[in-house]
């Protein structure tokens, strides 16, 4: 019943981040229908997590309004006002937000500058602490499982980075 519950509110959620984002885009042109240049103001929204507590949800919303590779922001909701805030600056790249056990941080890839890696945030998304450098593997192994946990009592946080 609560994996159902957890489900469905997860659904609904990426349906608003999604509506959220697509209204903060300019209105498309009835008149002309879909142009290849409408690309650039087009989101989607992915990685939705649920905060422990049930109280809070962050997600994020893939943006293409820039040359080359697509990129993500993180975004935490508070379920109760509906409100959304952004984790970063308007263009910093953020993505894979892990709840803490206790839901009271959310650790997620940031960066600051040209520092790349391990973030940590309190769970309204204030407070935000760069915490060290993360690189990516060569390994050719697919990326399955997460690449942050936090230990039960929420006091410490495994990552993983290659060298």
């Amino acid at each position: 019943m609560r994996s159902c519950l957890r489900l469905l509110v997860v659904s609904v959620v990426a349906l608003i981040a999604l509506s959220i984002s697509s209204a903060a885009a300019a209105p498309l042109p009835q008149s002309q229908g879909l142009q290849s240049s409408d690309l650039s103001r087009l989101r989607s929204a992915g990685a939705v997590e649920l905060s422990p507590d049930g109280r809070r949800i962050a997600y994020s919303v893939t943006m293409f309004d820039q040359p080359g590779r697509p990129y993500s922001q993180i975004w935490i909701m508070d379920l109760a006002t509906q409100k959304s805030a952004r984790l970063g600056s308007e263009k910093e790249r953020t993505g894979g937000p892990k709840w803490s056990s206790d839901g009271k941080w959310l650790a997620y890839f940031g960066g600051e500058g040209e520092k790349a890696g391990l973030t940590l945030a309190q769970a309204d998304g204030s407070g935000a602490t760069f915490l060290t450098q993360v690189s990516g593997s060569n390994s050719p192994l697919p990326g399955q499982g997460s690449s942050v946990a936090w230990s039960p009592d929420s006091k410490q946080i495994a990552f993983i980075s290659g060298s």
